[in-house]
């Protein structure tokens, strides 16, 4: 069994940027996560935006969190090589919402919202042309912008790595007990020691907190479902359009990811961990897209999926324990929790410190940014090509992506053991033809590399392995 001074439970975008943190400051530390990768959450399913924290309540954490992570956002995203797009949001109304958005602009200023500016139609159509034609007023957010959530997760996960820490994958933690001074936290036959433990498991947060008779949170589950378009849409609008918020949520928005056009999300109570995509829904997004834009190109639509974030109240928990030694947890950290991510981590870093826990101030190892072989000039692709030709190997042709960036990921610090984790680290599957195409090349690399039979390589983890049998030489067909 071996010991940290920290422990985190849950590698999302929370758990990451804690991670990070603490190895950058010479902590030795752990992160435990239940699935097979980083990032496979809430986190995955995320709109990727980054919020400016005009419609938080003043005074909440939510407010609080959000514009000091939006601050940290520029800095944290070049730092780890990661894309962030800085394209301002806009809130869009029609001509009954002008004293609504004036209302949030107030507010976002009381919050410590910097470049707030209501804009009249005319202002609009400059920026975005395929605005409703009913839209008459916007809130334009010039801080707000999107970033690839689950890119920005491994990144930081790797950082972590990179600088001394260790992933634990497919570590479910059941149990915690607290011995001399130390927790230890068991999954199965594997155990871990720790001084400090931070509790960032997302949707099983509450569990983790039950194992140590913790405060018990009441909370909601809520579903939200989401439709991806195909590359040759993304410039169909510049940056995250929202309606007016109401007490359900931000509403469905229209936004571009960095290669793709994304419309969503639905926001339902649901009572599990579910992820299917309800067929009725989608109905419900496009009528509401059709509040904020106007012919959007739903005939484009490659990809439908689900996510489900937890809720717990009006605001987020990030606390020390009051009846734990050294334990502390965020809990309900949904929307703006990405956003909000990387000033989390600093709370919780400081209640560590008050505490007793030591910083070092080391000289931090500067994470690899993988190669991404198609946004390189024709020299360059020569060169890289003339050192290693499997970059010139196309695999995913929807994507451009190359053998040699699916080996890249397949050595990289956290390595990928499944399908979706090829796909979330390069993009290959992640096409017009998701993978129909390319994925027996996929899993023969997966197979070379990983050293493993190509019938127990999955698409998400355990349970959803691809191959069945071989159908001849010697399989079920000869059979």
């Amino acid at each position: 069994m071996k010991a940290y001074k920290v422990a985190i439970i849950g590698g999302g975008i929370v758990g990451a940027c804690m991670f990070s943190q603490l190895a950058r400051s010479g902590v030795s530390c752990v992160l435990l996560e239940a699935d097979c990768d980083v990032a496979v959450g809430a986190t995955k399913a995320n709109s990727g935006i980054v919020h400016s924290g005009y419609d938080c309540e003043p005074g909440s954490y939510m407010a609080q969190f959000n514009v000091r992570g939006n601050e940290m956002f520029p800095g944290m995203c070049k730092r780890l090589g990661v894309k962030f797009f800085k394209c301002g949001t806009l809130t869009v109304a029609d001509r009954t919402g002008l004293s609504e958005l004036e209302r949030l602009k107030r507010r976002g200023e009381t919050n410590g919202v910097t470049h707030l500016q209501v804009l009249n139609r005319d202002d609009i159509l400059e920026i975005e042309p395929n605005i409703a034609d009913h839209i008459e007023y916007a809130l334009l957010a010039s801080t707000g912008g999107y970033v690839s959530p689950y890119l920005l997760c491994i990144a930081l996960a790797e950082e972590g790595v990179v600088n001394g820490g260790e992933v634990k994958l497919n570590f479910c933690v059941n149990t915690i007990s607290y011995e001399n001074g130390k927790y230890i936290l068991s999954a199965s036959d594997k155990s871990v020691q720790a001084d400090y433990v931070v509790n960032c498991a997302g949707i099983n947060a509450t569990k983790i907190n039950s194992m140590l008779n913790d405060t018990k949170f009441t909370y909601n589950l809520i579903k939200g479902e989401y439709m991806l378009l195909s590359r040759d849409t993304h410039d169909f609008v510049k940056r995250p359009i929202f309606p007016l918020p109401s007490d359900r949520g931000k509403g469905v928005l229209c936004t571009p990811t960095e290669h793709n056009l994304m419309f969503g999300p639905t926001a339902r109570c649901t009572m599990i961990d579910d992820t299917a995509i309800d067929y009725p829904n989608l109905g419900y997004i496009k009528e509401h897209v059709l509040q904020t834009i106007k012919a959007p190109p739903f005939n484009k639509a490659i990809k439908l999926f689900a996510g489900v974030r937890v809720k717990s109240g009006f605001d987020f928990v990030v606390e020390r324990s009051y009846k734990n030694p050294k334990y502390y947890y965020a809990i309900g950290i949904c929307s703006p929790g990405l956003t909000s991510a990387p000033a989390i981590a600093e709370c919780l870093v400081k209640f560590m410190q008050e505490d007793g826990l030591k910083l070092e101030h080391i000289q931090a190892v500067k994470r690899k940014v993988p190669v991404v072989f198609s946004s390189l000039n024709e020299k360059q692709q020569k060169a890289l090509v003339k050192q290693n030709p499997a970059y010139a190997k196309i695999v995913c042709r929807c994507e451009n992506i190359s053998e040699g960036e699916i080996i890249d990921a397949l050595r990289s610090p956290i390595v990928p053991t499944s399908v979706d984790g090829i796909k979330r680290r390069v993009r290959a599957t992640m096409g017009q033809c998701q993978g129909g195409f390319c994925m027996p090349h996929i899993l023969k690399l997966m197979e070379r590399e990983l050293k493993i039979p190509i019938n127990n390589i999955t698409q998400k983890g355990t349970g959803s392995e691809i191959i069945l049998d071989e159908i001849k030489h010697g399989g079920i067909y000869d059979e």
